[in-house]
């Protein structure tokens, strides 16, 4: 027969691995949750799937950016169709879904870092006047390494749905370089951080003349 000293010492070891495994849980969710906020520079997940970044260079490689490794280069006949425009930009970027892309193209006009707010505001007024679909989310400026980079958030309709935008403008080599990213709005919420983080990690390329 059991004595009840025996008894009562399962039920304690019972319960000390009941609350060890629940720690255990804890900490295995508390790691999952840490794992969803990673940064590009150790990869982010989204939706279940992991996104991994290298630095590359851009924009006629006078910057590099990080930027998610699955992005390349968009096809001609495919960027056409999305942008049929003759000024449509230079570089385009997508994933392989075609939806998440990335745009960068040289711009005219004599701007520097005090007045590259006012080129934004200038570009995206008329914007704004061509098409009435445009909704203005977010405005302001971003210091990277001591060089301003003007930003504007704003959605717009398109034949693929609606769209997130991320437009950005700054100083390189005396020209303004314009830059864009755009996805889903219904995937905003996951990619709204991870391009303020791709922009902070712009680094120009210094020139060798």
């Amino acid at each position: 027969m059991v004595g009840s000293d025996e008894f009562f010492d399962e039920k304690i070891i019972d319960m000390i691995n009941k609350s060890e495994q629940k720690v255990t849980n804890s900490e295995t969710n508390r790691s999952e949750e840490v794992g969803e906020k990673r940064s590009i520079y150790n990869g982010i997940k989204i939706l279940g799937k992991w996104i991994y970044f290298e630095r590359r260079p851009l924009a006629e490689e006078t910057i590099t950016m990080m930027l998610p490794e699955n992005f390349g280069k968009m096809d001609l006949d495919i960027a056409k169709k999305k942008y049929p425009s003759e000024q449509r930009p230079e570089t385009i970027l997508t994933d392989e879904t075609g939806t998440i892309n990335l745009m960068f193209q040289y711009m005219e006009g004599e701007v520097d870092d005090a007045t590259i707010e006012s080129f934004r505001n200038q570009i995206f007024g008329m914007m704004k006047r061509v098409n009435q679909g445009i909704k203005e989310r977010e405005i302001g400026v971003v210091d990277v390494s001591g060089k301003k980079i003007a930003y504007v958030e704003f959605s717009n309709p398109t034949i693929d749905g609606k769209l997130y935008n991320f437009m950005f403008y700054l100083v390189v080599r005396g020209k303004p370089l314009m830059g864009s990213f755009n996805c889903q709005t219904k995937e905003m919420k996951y990619w709204r951080p991870i391009t303020f983080e791709m922009i902070q990690s712009i680094e120009i390329v210094e020139s060798d003349e």
